[in-house]
């Protein structure tokens, strides 16, 4: 399955990326939520639910967060890990992380 991943930034801008199936099954969906946990912990993010449960769409919108418009385009190796991640775990043809709304979209 390959995997259409765009980007929305809070200013509007827009990063599209196109990920081959071969550069989604780089990582299996355990690898996948084991990344993005450490990342997510290692950036110092904070779980915006109060109650304190984290779902993988807060994980996938804080790391993004974490990055500049400059950091996926054109992509950094952290950058094409995070993707490669949040394709495999989400495990979706396409994907849109609207930080700016701060939604996670199919």
């Amino acid at each position: 399955m390959t995997c259409h991943l765009s980007i929305i930034f809070a200013d509007g801008a827009r990063v599209d990326h196109q990920l081959s199936e071969a550069e989604v099954r780089e990582v299996d969906s355990q690898v996948a939520h084991a990344w993005l946990d450490r990342e997510y912990e290692n950036a110092g993010c904070v779980p915006t639910n109060p109650v304190g449960k984290l779902l993988m769409a807060d994980k996938i919108l804080g790391l993004a967060k974490t990055q500049s418009q400059r950091s996926f385009d054109p992509p950094s190796p952290w950058a094409k890990d995070f993707m490669r991640a949040t394709a495999a775990a989400l495990g979706r043809p396409a994907i849109t992380i609207d930080i700016g709304r701060y939604s996670v979209g199919f």
